[in-house]
């Protein structure tokens, strides 16, 4: 398979489970993990069926390029849902990934003399990201963001998606999932 075909595959694959996700998420409203789950399979099956429709393709065009963290959570949130032991982030892990990637996301957009997105592209930083992620995933006891972050590395070193690393390992909707999650975690 090319690069660019498998390149797109990944993507769609990853839209699958995002979408799959969100069918499982709102059929958990009504249903146990069984139904949920297979509402969710269907929702991701019809994704490559439906490649040409306005609103899967707008989905897509939304939120490419997916990377490995959202469809990465998905799976792991449903995993949890079926009662695997997932352990859960920590309500500082949160603060301070929303501090941390606020801060990236200001240096991304020139609002702070320090563009750190460009850290993303050369090897050395990349590599010295990922084994950071990995000494905290050993010092925690966490294996989810040392997985995210290598799968990222392996994706990102191949060639599949982003010349980027961190648009592998990062996604601008993990903003208003982490407020959300603060939020429920408050009340």
């Amino acid at each position: 398979m090319a690069g660019g075909t498998m390149r797109g595959a990944l993507e769609w694959a990853g839209l699958a489970v995002v979408l799959g996700w969100a069918g499982f998420a709102l059929a958990g409203l009504w249903a146990g993990p069984p139904g949920a789950s297979a509402a969710g399979v269907a929702v991701a099956a019809l994704v490559p069926a439906w490649r040409g429709n306005v609103v899967v393709a707008g989905a897509m065009a939304l939120l490419s390029p997916l990377g490995v963290m959202l469809p990465a959570l998905a799976l792991r949130h449903v995993a949890a849902a079926w009662g695997l032991p997932v352990v859960p982030f920590a309500t500082a892990e949160l603060l301070i990934f929303l501090a941390a990637y606020g801060i990236f996301l200001a240096s991304a957009m020139g609002l702070v003399p320090v563009d750190l997105y460009r850290l993303g592209y050369a090897p050395v930083p990349v590599a010295a990201m990922v084994l950071a992620v990995c000494g905290y995933g050993a010092w925690s006891g966490a294996v989810f963001l040392p997985l995210v972050a290598v799968a990222g590395q392996a994706l990102w070193v191949a060639g599949l998606g982003s010349s980027n690393w961190f648009d592998h390992v990062l996604h601008a909707l993990l903003v208003p999932v982490v407020v959300v999650a603060l939020i429920a975690r408050a009340v």
